[in-house]
């Protein structure tokens, strides 16, 4: 039975992205949906609640537009939402169950992975509790088997798998494993029947208020383990995003997608990924485009047959670069314009200039007064020869020199 301890907000265990895959991979993001209408009433084939009532008022969660790991909408459970995801019963195979779940300051959230779903006589398999101010526990195999720490205002991933085979599940959160229980022990340690039912998201008081969005359930794991991902700036001003996979299947590649305070998502750049692995894998890209502000990134993993997986969003606070720095042009060598980037660390007049190998000024790119942060200008040589040249930039009391070669 429910107790109030179940006042902890969401278990959003169900998958559908406007499409259902398969009957063994099921995803959704919520986006087909229509904000401020409950979840279970725009679509009781895939959603119930607890009473098996959608459209009810008390129990069937909303779609919200307030956070959203991608695109615009999510669900978000409140006080007495007590949202379900039926899974079918299974009773063999590996199940994989993950979502993205956001829990804002000062909030909490609740889930269950149920054996059985059928009212009161259901049977919990594991119970989770995002407590307020960041502390978590999992019943599992026993009450409080488990304890980790959340992270509240922050999009991240939350998994939970469980192998029948073996009778053996997992819980993950955020790409790392907090704890493995064998499944039949049941949530509390008194027994649960070798199968997976349903999830369930319920709140109980009015401090639960848990979004979740890109929920999945399958019979295969995701496609890429995603173990971190982090912002940060250098010397230089620049950002630079640096995550790793723990395993990849048919990864294709990472889009590096950016959006400035107030804005919108912008793809910025991509890095090849590595395919199928079961290594571990580092990657980095560098977003030299940027002026101060605060900004946030997220990366768009997608596989060779085109579906793909957003991770959680990072910020980074620029505050401009830190050093007098030109950088090395692109492309090079180039016909007939290339791109030259540099940075200055304080307000002041500033030169970029071109200059043939006898030192002649052929062209002047930048002369004047420059504010701190970072830049980019292009330079067209249509009307020179092909040779060597130099460009240099100069401040007051600086100056830096480098070579580009024009061929045409």
């Amino acid at each position: 039975m429910k107790t109030l301890q179940h006042l902890l907000v969401v278990l959003f265990l169900t998958v559908s992205l406007s499409v259902q895959i398969s009957a063994q991979n099921f995803f959704i993001d919520f986006e087909s949906f229509a904000t401020g209408q409950q979840v279970a009433c725009q679509d009781p084939t895939n959603w119930t609640t607890w009473s098996n009532l959608p459209c009810d008022a008390t129990e069937d969660a909303y779609i919200s537009s307030n956070y959203a790991h991608s695109g615009s909408n999510s669900v978000v459970i409140v006080q007495n939402n007590d949202l379900v995801k039926t899974f079918g019963t299974q009773t063999t195979g590996t199940w994989y169950i993950s979502f993205y779940t956001y829990i804002p300051s000062g909030a909490a959230g609740y889930f269950n992975t149920l054996a059985l779903f059928a009212g009161g006589s259901s049977n919990w398999g594991m119970e989770c509790y995002f407590n307020a101010g960041g502390a978590g526990s999992l019943n599992a195999g026993g009450t409080g088997a488990a304890s980790f720490t959340w992270v509240p205002d922050s999009w991240q991933l939350v998994e939970v798998n469980v192998n029948l085979g073996s009778d053996l599940a997992e819980f993950w959160y955020g790409g790392s494993m907090i704890y493995s229980w064998q499944w039949t022990l049941g949530s509390n340690g008194a027994g649960s029947p070798l199968q997976v039912d349903a999830n369930d998201f319920f709140g109980a008081t009015a401090t639960d208020q848990m979004y979740f969005d890109d929920y999945r359930f399958a019979d295969t794991p995701l496609p890429v383990e995603l173990t971190s991902f982090t912002a940060a700036t250098n010397n230089s001003g620049y950002v630079v995003l640096n995550w790793s996979t723990a395993t990849e299947i048919n990864n294709q590649m990472f889009e590096i997608e950016r959006k400035a305070e107030g804005g919108e998502f912008v793809r910025i750049g991509y890095v090849n990924g590595y395919g199928t692995t079961t290594e571990p894998k580092d990657y980095s890209y560098v977003d030299q485009t940027v002026g101060n502000g605060q900004y946030y990134y997220r990366l768009k993993q997608i596989d060779f047959n085109g579906t793909y997986e957003y991770s959680a969003v990072v910020m980074v606070d620029v505050k401009g670069p830190l050093t007098f720095d030109l950088g090395q042009n692109y492309p090079n060598p180039f016909n007939p314009s290339t791109k030259i980037t540099y940075s200055v660390p304080v307000t002041g007049n500033v030169k970029l200039a071109v200059y043939n190998v006898v030192g002649e000024e052929v062209a002047v790119l930048v002369n004047g007064q420059v504010e701190a942060g970072f830049y980019e200008t292009t330079f067209d040589a249509s009307n020179l020869s092909s040779g060597l040249y130099l460009y240099k930039l100069q401040s007051d009391n600086t100056v830096e020199v480098k070579k580009m070669m024009l061929l045409k």
